[in-house]
C-alpha cells in the first residue's frame, strides 16, 4: 500500500476469511492491526490474484505475494497459456469470450491485431512439414485475431481440451470447435501443445521491443469513441456479453480492444473532466484502479452519425435503475449494479471520442 503521509510503500499482510467474507489487515513490521476483522462483501475470493489490486475501504492494495499454504490450497497448478482467436467476423468475439470465462480460464492479457507471417510461422512450428502449412499462415495473416493471456489450473491442457479437436466434425460436443468451427482450417481458435510454447507466444504477441510494441494496437483514433469495461463487470464475466450487444446494435463494430490495469494517477487524470461535477468522481477512480479493464476503440459504418451521443444510447443512463425502465436492453440495465458499477463508462462529450481512445492505446499502452 502507498503511505501518501510517509511518501512510502508499505508492505502489509491482508487475511481474508472465505466463510463470512472478512478481512484483517496488519502491518508485521510494527506489529499493528491496522484493521480489526470486519466483514467486506463486496471482495470476491477470485479478486485475490497475485498482481490484483484489491479496495480496502478505499485503500488500494496491491497483492505481491501469498503464504505457502494458500498458494497451495488456491493457486495448484496455476498456469499461464496462450490462446488466439483466428480472423473472424467480429460479431462472433463475445460469445467466445464468454465460453473462455465460463469454462474457469482468468484473462490477464488481451489484445486484437495483426499477426505477421514471421510470427504465424512461429506459432505453427509444429505442423512445419504438413502441405496446409502455406494455407494456414494465409488465413492466419488475412485479417485481425484476438490474444489472450488465459490463467488456470493446468491451463495449457486445459485449453487444449476446452477447444476440441482439430476438426470440428470430430470434436466433443460442448467444445469451442464442436460450437462454432466450420472446418479444419476455420476452427475458431488456437491454442498451445506446451508451457514452453505459450510462454514463448506470450512474450512475442504482448512483449516489447525498443519501447515499441512487437504486434501494434489497432486503434485508429479516428471518428471513433471510448468505450471502457469496468473492473467489476470484467470480474463478474461479462466481457463477451457486452460486446455482444454492441455487435447486435447495428450501428457500432470495436475496432480494438485491450485489456488494462490502469493506476490510481491515471484514472483520476483520465476522468478528470468529472471532478467536482459528480460526487463519485474519487469511488469511481478508485473502482477503474481496483482491478483489469477493458478499452474498446467503438466505429461505426454510418458516417453521418454523431458516434458518441448514439453510442451513448447503447450504453444507457449512469443509473442503471433508470435504464432499466427507459432503456431495458440498455448495456448498463443488463449488466450494471449501481451508478458506481454500472458496467461501462462511455465517452460523453463528442469532442473527446478520439482523446479518450487515445488516452488508452496511445499513452497508457506505452505506459
Amino acid at each position: 500500500m502507498y503511505d501518501e503521509e510517509g511518501d512510502e510503500i508499505v508492505e502489509l499482510v491482508l487475511n481474508f476469511f472465505p466463510f463470512d467474507n472478512s478481512v484483517q489487515i496488519i502491518n508485521t513490521k510494527k506489529g499493528k492491526t491496522l484493521l480489526r476483522r470486519v466483514q467486506l462483501p463486496p471482495l470476491k475470493l477470485e479478486m485475490l490474484q497475485i498482481g490484483n489490486v484489491v479496495n480496502i475501504f478505499s485503500k488500494l492494495l496491491q497483492i505481491t505475494d501469498c503464504a505457502p499454504l494458500t498458494r497451495r490450497t488456491l493457486f495448484k497448478n496455476v498456469e499461464s497459456t496462450f490462446a488466439m482467436i483466428k480472423p473472424i467476423p467480429p460479431s462472433e468475439h463475445g460469445k467466445i469470450l464468454t465460453f473462455i470465462m465460463k469454462n474457469g480460464f482468468r484473462i490477464v492479457r488481451m489484445k486484437n491485431g495483426k499477426i505477421s507471417k514471421d510470427f504465424a510461422i512461429i506459432l505453427y512450428h509444429n505442423i512445419s512439414g504438413s502441405n496446409m502449412m502455406p494455407i494456414i499462415i494465409d488465413y492466419i495473416t488475412s485479417g485481425e485475431v484476438i490474444g489472450l493471456e488465459l490463467v488456470a489450473p493446468d491451463a495449457v491442457k486445459k485449453w487444449r481440451k476446452c477447444l476440441g479437436a482439430t476438426e470440428p466434425s470430430e470434436a466433443a460436443p460442448g467444445t469451442l470447435r464442436n460450437l462454432y468451427g466450420e472446418n479444419t482450417l476455420k476452427n475458431i481458435a488456437h491454442g498451445c501443445n506446451t508451457l514452453e510454447d505459450a510462454t514463448q507466444m506470450l512474450e512475442l504477441f504482448f512483449g516489447y521491443e525498443k519501447g515499441i510494441p512487437r504486434i501494434p494496437f489497432r486503434a485508429t483514433l479516428n471518428n471513433c469513441t471510448c468505450c471502457i469495461i469496468k473492473p467489476h463487470a470484467v470480474i463478474d464475466g461479462n466481457i463477451g456479453s457486452i460486446l455482444e450487444v454492441i455487435a447486435t446494435s447495428k450501428k457500432f463494430y470495436v475496432s480494438a480492444i485491450a485489456l488494462f490495469s490502469v493506476k490510481l494517477l491515471n484514472a483520476e487524470e483520465f476522468y478528470e473532466i468529472y471532478k467536482g461535477v459528480l460526487p463519485e468522481y474519487e469511488a469511481m477512480c478508485i473502482h477503474l484502479a481496483e482491478g483489469k479493464c477493458v478499452a474498446l476503440e467503438v466505429k461505426s459504418d454510418d458516417a453521418s452519425i454523431n458516434i458518441v451521443s448514439e453510442f451513448r444510447k447503447v450504453c444507457g443512463p449512469r443509473d442503471p435503475e433508470l435504464a432499466r425502465q427507459l432503456y431495458p436492453e440498455s448495456i448498463r440495465a443488463l449488466y450494471g449494479k449501481s451508478i458506481l458499477y454500472n458496467a461501462v463508462h462511455c465517452t460523453d462529450l463528442p469532442e473527446d471520442g478520439e482523446l479518450e481512445v487515445e488516452y488508452f492505446f496511445k499513452l497508457l499502452a506505452n505506459d
